[in-house]
C-alpha cells in the first residue's frame, strides 16, 4: 500500500504536479484540515502544512509533519513519535531584504519625506544617517540574522551578532557574543535587529531597561517574534524621544487591534507580519522545495533536514 501524504493549503497547478511526481506514495491535497476525508486521515503518514490537536486525533498513523513555516514553537505538544521539520532557510534572504529596506528607510527618514509629499511640503530634514560605517547588531544568528548581516556587511556596515552559544563566527561579523554579553554592546550600536524564535527565554527580552541601553539615535528592527519586545515599554520609550525609529514586522498583540497606541507611537513603522510570507509568492518556491526534499527523504527512510528540537522550539 502506498504511503498517504497530505498537502494542506492552496497551491498552484504546477506545484501540485511536482508533489504528484513523488514516488511510492499517494498525494492528497486539502486546502483546510477539515477537508481531509475520514478515510484519508486514518491512512495518512505524512502531512505538509499545518497540524492541530483535533486533526492529529484523526490521524493515528501520522509519523512526519513538514511545516511551511520557519517558526515551530507552537508544536511542542506533538508526540515524540512524530518527526517535525520546519522550512528553515527558506525565508532568510527575503526577510533580510525587508530588514535592509526598513533600516535604510529609517536611516534616511523616508516615511517623513513621504508625509511631506502628501501635504506638498518642501523641507530639509537633518540627522540623516550613513549605512556605510554604521554598527549593526543582529540578535539572533539563524538563517535570517546571518543573511541580514552578510548583506549589511557588503554595504559597508560593521556587523556584530548575538546567539545562545558562540560558535562558527562568519567572516563578515566583527564580534559574536552570547545573550549574557549583549548589554555591553547595545550602547555602541546604530541598529539592533531582532530575528529571534518564539521561545520562552526571549519573551520580554527587550524591556525598557534594554531599550534605554541603546543609543537615543539607534534604530530597532524586529522581524522575529513580537513578544521579544515589551510593547508598553516600547511605546513609553518612543514617546520620550529615545530611539530614532522602531521598524516592526511583528508585534504583541498580533494582529494589532485598531486604536492600539502602538499604531500612533512616534517613529514606529509597522508592517503586518509580511516580511516572510510565502502566500504572497515571495518565498513560495523555496518553501515548496524544502517540503519536497524532506518528504522524499522520509519516504526513502532517511531523516529530514532541519528537524525541529521540541525543547528549543526551532
Amino acid at each position: 500500500m502506498s504511503t498517504v501524504v497530505i498537502i494542506t493549503g492552496r497551491h498552484t497547478e504546477e506545484v501540485k504536479h511536482r508533489f504528484l511526481r513523488l514516488p511510492d506514495c499517494r498525494i492528497v491535497f486539502a486546502e483546510r484540515l477539515e477537508d481531509i476525508s475520514p478515510e484519508d486521515a486514518a491512512e495518512a503518514e505524512i502531512l505538509a502544512g499545518f497540524i492541530t490537536k483535533e486533526a492529529l486525533a484523526r490521524m493515528p498513523r501520522l509519523r512526519f509533519v513538514q511545516l511551511f513555516s520557519a517558526g515551530a514553537n507552537g508544536f511542542s505538544w506533538l508526540p515524540e513519535r512524530i518527526v517535525l521539520a520546519n522550512a528553515y532557510g527558506a525565508y532568510g534572504d527575503s526577510i533580510a531584504e525587508h530588514m535592509l529596506t526598513t533600516t535604510l528607510m529609517a536611516m534616511k527618514r523616508m516615511p517623513e519625506y513621504l508625509w511631506m509629499q502628501q501635504r506638498q511640503g518642501w523641507e530639509l530634514l537633518t540627522q540623516i544617517d550613513r549605512f556605510e560605517g554604521s554598527r549593526i547588531l543582529s540578535v539572533g544568528m539563524g538563517a535570517i540574522g546571518t543573511s541580514y548581516l552578510r548583506k549589511a556587511s557588503a554595504l559597508g556596515a560593521i556587523c556584530y551578532g548575538v546567539r545562545r552559544t558562540v560558535h562558527d563566527k562568519p567572516p563578515f561579523v566583527e564580534k559574536l557574543v552570547t545573550t549574557e554579553e549583549m548589554d555591553d554592546l547595545l550602547p555602541e550600536m546604530d541598529v539592533v535587529a531582532l530575528s529571534l524564535p518564539g521561545t520562552q527565554e526571549v519573551e520580554g527580552m527587550f524591556d525598557e531597561r534594554r531599550l534605554r541601553l541603546m543609543k537615543p539615535t539607534a534604530i530597532l528592527v524586529n522581524v522575529g517574534r513580537g513578544n521579544s519586545v515589551v510593547t508598553e515599554d516600547l511605546i513609553r520609550v518612543m514617546e520620550s524621544g529615545h530611539l530614532k525609529a522602531a521598524c516592526l514586522d511583528v508585534m504583541d498583540p498580533e494582529p494589532l487591534p485598531q486604536d492600539h497606541p502602538l499604531w500612533t507611537a512616534p517613529r514606529v513603522y509597522i508592517t503586518p507580519h509580511i516580511s516572510g510570507g510565502y502566500r504572497a509568492g515571495v518565498n513560495y518556491e523555496r518553501v515548496v522545495n524544502v517540503a519536497l526534499q524532506n518528504i522524499a527523504l522520509v519516504l526513502h527512510g532517511e531523516p529530514p533536514i532541519h528537524t525541529v528540537d521540541r525543547t528549543l522550539g526551532y
